[in-house]
């Protein structure tokens, strides 16, 4: 099968197969079809049987269980850079910063646009990650559910409130009134503010 590539970029599907009710040559582009799964009828969606779209949904439901399953098997790669944190680099943001050394928390990929990682309920920093890991990040339990538990501000002992351009310093969410004492994210924002307050007075 001849998956062209177009500019460098990654392979584009072929050319659907079919002929369309007329008789002419159907010119879409072929539904992807999952690796590693034989028989690819490079047909479009439109032409592609129910019994063909069910393997197709089939092997690419399994490829990303096998994916899920590679990512909990390991750990962020920031688990593995120490907790020193570099010296002569000012406030505690610019440390923050100095420690990641343009490296995603998550994947350790370097020379990408890094985004600020924050907790919900706290309002606090958790890492810098890029832009991938950031997006996958609230809907995976593995890979990403040791980064939440453990993350570079943790690590660090770095208490850093998130900074919307839009909307401005993150606040805490609202948590239940039983739940208070025993929120430790909670207790690591209150103690944030104490300090803001203290430096503001």
């Amino acid at each position: 099968m001849d998956r062209r590539r177009i500019g460098g970029h990654r392979p584009v599907n072929p050319i659907c197969t079919a002929t369309t009710a007329s008789g002419c040559p159907c010119k879409a582009q072929a539904s992807r079809w999952p690796r590693g799964v034989e028989g690819d009828p490079q047909l479009c969606g439109r032409h592609l049987p129910v019994d063909l779209r069910e393997i197709r949904d089939a092997g690419f439901a399994e490829a990303e269980r096998r994916h899920v399953e590679r990512l909990a098997a390991r750990d962020p790669v920031c688990w593995s850079w120490g907790a020193a944190v570099p010296e002569g680099r000012g406030d505690d943001r610019s440390a923050f910063r100095a420690w990641h050394a343009g490296r995603c928390a998550v994947c350790g990929c370097r020379d990408v646009r890094l985004v600020e990682d924050h907790d919900h309920d706290t309002g606090l920093i958790r890492g810098l990650l890029c832009r991938s890991c950031n997006g996958r990040e609230p809907h995976d339990d593995g890979l990403f559910r040791k980064y939440r538990e453990r993350p570079p501000a943790q690590i660090l002992g770095i208490l850093l409130r998130y900074w919307d351009p839009f909307h401005g310093w993150a606040q805490p969410r609202a948590i239940e009134p039983n739940r208070l004492d025993n929120h430790p994210a909670y207790a690591l924002a209150a103690r944030l503010g104490e300090r803001l307050q203290a430096d503001g007075a």
